[in-house]
């Protein structure tokens, strides 16, 4: 029996009678919505398999794979046909969900030390600046549904290579066209820190954030102006997500230290939108610190408004305690009541610059497996799961009630989420088809398990070939 038929036997039992499945998979062809078009892109699909090399199988039509599994079944073609058929209003839009990971350019040398890498390539290891390796790439995201790469910025005066590496590799991509591009700020790499905080009232910091921002705002500029890629937009301004932005602020109690920050954020805002002609839309790494307690501190709070949405890194606080631990129910429910909390938590609070809501934008990260601190392990079927718990919370709970009529607007194209990263080796959460995952047990789909449990939940990436908002 070959892999992907030993993966679909494993697999297929789960799905038994007729399919319903989320509107945004069962538009197959990316179109928009979902109608007898789909149906017909699956019949020419049936019995047809993707094998687990890293090129598939020619003739595999990547967009029928609805069920993950690298094989196309007859119950797929009946899933799709089923979705089409009991849809409310055939041919209604579809607004499929914007999934963002963290894409890692620090990648210098082929081979690298052991205790840093747990994960590795399935294509073996790779260089940064080589674009046939980022091309290669941009076909998996696009394959198994990822639509924005958050670009891990350091400045060159820390990391020299890092933005040669993104010029060479990355945006000279031959099908750079079909990729998203946000920002991820490593802050509190790229900051000085007292204690691993940042002190915003230091000179250097103030000095550093706008120098930081400004240059950012170019490297944006760049990415819509001189290379194919498109810059991801919400509320017409470009994505910057922040890395450890609960570390600002050096002491929590200090009510001057909090008014310095917002002028010298404020200051960074004003460079970025000097260079790049908007502001930028800044996504804070605030989601736990604001879900830890019921009731969140007077600091987390007030740093929470300083930005336009809030993130986490990836969902699980791995620095308590010293036992590993799974991905499995009781912690997809820990994952739900922190949303609930987050909830509530910036339900009061405006954005300090624009006195709009401040937005959840949920982290569903696979797994975690950092030496020297917990590993959070996940099987691709517990990952699926973890999936479809908090999207359905977040789509069917958290949307509706908190953010009514902005769904499908400039502001929210659609739902967001981020799902850890694609390639950051070091850490085990990337998602690439690997060789070894130490975040992973039991693989059943030969290094694609995480991979595919994101294509199961979302689909192929329809931005792709089409634009987020017209």
């Amino acid at each position: 029996m070959s892999l992907a038929a030993a993966a679909a036997g494993r697999l297929q039992a789960q799905s038994r009678g007729p399919v319903t499945l989320a509107a945004y998979v069962a538009d197959v062809d990316g179109d928009g919505t979902i109608g007898v078009a789909d149906t017909g892109v699956m019949q020419q699909a049936v019995l047809t398999s993707r094998g687990f090399g890293v090129e598939p199988n020619s003739g595999f039509d990547i967009r029928a794979d609805v069920f993950g599994r690298g094989v196309i079944g007859q119950d797929a073609v009946d899933a799709v046909a089923h979705t089409v058929a009991t849809a409310a209003v055939p041919f209604r839009p579809v607004r499929r969900p914007i999934t963002v990971g963290w894409h890692y350019a620090w990648y210098d040398h082929v081979r690298r030390p052991l205790l840093e890498q747990t994960v590795r390539y399935l294509g073996g290891d790779y260089l940064s600046n080589d674009p046939v390796v980022e091309t290669e790439f941009n076909q998996l995201k696009n394959e198994f549904g990822i639509t924005v790469d958050a670009l891990s910025w350091i400045p060159r005066r820390l990391t020299p290579t890092i933005l040669p590496n993104l010029q060479a590799g990355y945006f000279a991509a031959a099908n750079a066209a079909t990729r998203y591009v946000a920002l991820l700020y490593e802050a509190v790499l790229a900051l000085p820190t007292v204690g691993e905080r940042v002190d915003f009232r230091a000179d250097e910091v103030r000095s550093l954030l706008v120098e930081d921002f400004a240059a950012m705002a170019q490297t944006l500029v760049e990415a819509r102006d001189q290379y194919p890629t498109r810059v991801f937009l919400l509320d017409g301004r470009p994505v910057v997500f922040i890395f450890a932005s609960h570390a600002f602020g050096l002491n929590p109690d200090d009510a001057v230290e909090f008014n310095t920050m917002t002028r010298v954020v404020a200051e960074a805002v004003a460079a970025f939108r000097r260079v790049y002609g908007e502001a930028p839309y800044l996504v804070g790494d605030e989601l736990l610190s604001l879900a830890s307690t019921s009731t969140p501190s007077p600091d987390r709070l007030s740093r929470g408004a300083l930005f336009d949405a809030i993130h986490a890194y990836h969902g699980a606080n791995l620095k308590i305690g010293a036992v590993p631990f799974a991905m499995d129910e009781a912690y997809g429910s820990l994952q739900r009541l922190r949303l609930e909390r987050a909830a509530a938590a910036v339900r009061g609070i405006k954005n300090r610059f624009t006195s709009r809501k401040v937005l959840i934008i949920p982290s569903l990260a696979g797994g975690f497996a950092k030496h020297g601190l917990p590993t959070l392990s996940a099987t691709r079927q517990a990952f699926a799961d973890y999936l479809k718990l908090l999207t359905r919370y977040h789509e069917e709970v958290y949307l509706p009630q908190e953010w009514p009529g902005v769904l499908g607007t400039a502001e929210m194209p659609a739902p967001i989420y981020t799902i850890g990263s694609w390639n950051e080796e070091y850490e085990g959460h990337a998602v690439l088809p690997a060789q070894f995952n130490l975040a992973l047990t039991d693989s059943e789909q030969q290094g694609f398990d995480f991979a595919m449990a994101l294509k199961e939940a979302f689909g192929w990436n329809h931005y792709a070939e089409r634009a987020i908002f017209p």
